[in-house]
């Protein structure tokens, strides 16, 4: 073999039988090929690449690895993108001007934003600002401000849940605060949706979404308790300082997530998910002490009043603190009845906490507390099965209760400005719907029971005052004025329509009882004969038809809660009068 063409050490013949190739020292031709007498041939060997190609070789793959890997990063952040459509707003699709858009958000700043102190922006934010730095919170609050426009109301309306979904749903964007507080935007003034038939169907839905995110960012606990590294973490972490102090923003959406749920759970009859706590009432200590807007200042007395509220329905939940024939009295005193003085005394001490210029500034804590302040009546006279067991001093101690609060509610709500329901959020119009509600069943109440009121001259004194006839009267009267004031409908509800249902039906129900009355021998009670007007009216039925005065065929009827309609009775469920004796 030359020196110069190195071949290899296995023959041809050997390697085809894949025997091993030996040679003697000196032979030409291995020891097995000589033995047998066959070729034996050596083939020249491979000469190896030189290190710097074999170099280069490896930088080129290296190169196409690190292509692959890059053209897997960009599919994987593309699928994590929202559309190029996404990237243009209401301005750019030519939904709205810039004009227009700082009409709407004045008039959210000056008249809505009052009603819902949990998202609360600066009075001098502009259109230029939310546009840039909180797209979607600013969306949300075109949707819900542009009431006067049902056609760009509309459009903005599906556009806020477009960004939504990308929000959320198709996770374009990751959860931050400015979602949670254009969600609760969006649920404040849910009953402004003009899509929708009976109500906003979407409350739970969206406020299970915003409760979830916050969860999800830790948000309803204190900055310093959040969580700071992950406990499945196998590498060694350093836990982070937490910052001092948990963001006021935040604070006043957990709250505002809070009290959304509580009310309307329990106004509604439903799960509250999100119930008050310790920490909630800590955010709002806080909020007070050291307060950035006015509006931080009542946020103590919200969620102390929501811890009541709830405190009462838990009482509602419980089947046997409503049975009193089965409870022993503790020092001759009904447990029940203990109950409810301890309640009332709660509430009023709170009540001589809240300054005359906080009430009178603020409809919204005044109607939560009129709320609260009822509620125990419908847990006391309505939730049980019966209220033979109450003793007949007690059962006027709460009915007399009831039409105080009830007085006092209607007061503070008749001495709004014309036009101000247009701006209430979502609670507050079902606060005002139950109280109005609770508040004929009590009326009613007063006039069935004959005895009690024979023997207990406050109770005609009281009813006389709330004067339940007027109060409908006028609400329908206000409605209306609002309706020729605005030219439209500020909701895609037939509200006037509702009030004046109520009013023939609760009409009707006090001239059953007069009417029974004169044909045993009795007396009338004052102020419970029907108008002439409303005696001779057909029941107006909003599931069924439109009132006479109605001339937009796309108004729907507002039934404040749910399943109100199933029924010709208007306080159809736990609103029902069927258990009086009427």
């Amino acid at each position: 073999m030359s020196a110069c063409s190195p071949r290899v050490k296995t023959c041809q013949t050997c390697a085809t039988a894949k025997i091993r190739c030996l040679r003697s020292a000196g032979s030409a031709i291995c020891d097995r090929c000589l033995r047998l007498n066959k070729p034996c041939y050596f083939r020249p060997s491979r000469l190896r690449q030189p290190w710097a190609k074999k170099e280069s070789r490896l930088e080129s793959l290296e190169k196409k690895v690190e292509e692959l890997l890059g053209q897997s990063q960009d599919n994987q952040n593309s699928s994590h993108s929202p559309p190029n459509d996404s990237t243009r707003d209401v301005f750019d699709k030519g939904l709205i001007t810039l004009d227009e858009a700082a009409a709407l958000l004045d008039s959210y700043l000056q008249f809505m934003m009052p009603h819902f102190p949990y998202v609360v922006l600066p009075s001098r934010a502009t259109v230029s600002e939310l546009r840039e730095h909180k797209p979607f919170l600013f969306l949300a609050i075109l949707s819900v401000a542009a009431t006067e426009n049902r056609e760009l109301q509309r459009a903005l309306d599906d556009e806020a849940k477009a960004a939504l979904a990308e929000r959320t749903v198709l996770a374009y964007i990751p959860p931050s605060l400015e979602t949670i507080q254009g969600i609760l935007v969006m649920l404040a003034w849910s009953q402004h949706q003009v899509q929708q038939q009976y109500g906003p169907r979407n409350f739970s839905t969206l406020l299970y979404l915003a409760i979830g995110l916050l969860v999800e960012l830790e948000l309803d606990r204190p900055i310093e308790l959040r969580r700071q590294y992950h406990r499945l973490n196998v590498h060694e972490t350093t836990a982070a300082v937490p910052p001092i102090g948990t963001p006021r923003a935040e604070q006043r959406a957990v709250l505002g997530c809070s009290l959304l749920s509580s009310c309307f759970a329990i106004i509604t009859q439903k799960k509250c998910t999100f119930p008050w706590s310790s920490y909630l009432e800590a955010f709002a200590v806080e909020l007070a002490q050291s307060s950035e807007y006015a509006s931080d200042q009542c946020l103590i007395h919200l969620i102390q009043l929501q811890h009541i509220f709830e405190q009462i329905d838990s009482v509602s939940a419980d089947p046997t603190s409503l049975d009193t024939s089965s409870i022993a009295r503790v020092g001759g005193i009904d447990p029940f009845q203990h109950t409810f003085r301890t309640f009332q005394r709660q509430l009023q001490d709170l009540s001589s906490k809240l300054s005359p210029q906080l009430t009178l500034d603020n409809f919204l804590l005044v109607s939560q507390l009129h709320t609260v302040n009822m509620y125990f009546c419908q847990v006391s006279l309505f939730d049980k099965q019966s209220t033979a067991h109450l003793s007949p001093g007690f059962r006027m101690e709460i009915l007399c209760h009831g039409l105080d609060a009830a007085k006092r509610s209607y007061k503070s709500l008749s001495g709004l400005p014309l036009g101000t329901e247009r701006y209430m959020s979502y609670t507050m119009w079902l606060q005002t719907g139950f109280n109005l509600i609770l508040s004929c069943k009590l009326a009613a109440m007063a006039v069935s029971d004959e005895p009690l009121r024979r023997s207990e001259p406050r109770l005609q004194s009281l009813y006389d005052q709330l004067g339940m006839d007027r109060v409908l009267n006028g609400l329908v009267t206000r409605q209306r004025a609002n309706q020729q004031a605005k030219g439209t409908y500020s909701t895609g509800f037939d509200y006037p329509g509702w009030l004046q249902w109520i009013h023939e039906w609760f009409n009707r129900q006090c001239n059953g009882v007069t009417t029974r009355g004169k044909n045993a021998g009795t007396t009338d009670l004052p102020g419970t004969a029907v108008p002439e007007h409303l005696g001779t009216t057909e029941v107006y039925n909003p599931g069924l038809e439109l009132p006479a005065t109605t001339s937009d065929p796309s108004i729907l009827p507002w039934p404040p809660f749910p399943e109100m309609f199933a029924v010709d009775n208007p306080l159809y469920g736990w609103m029902d009068l069927g258990i009086l004796p009427i």
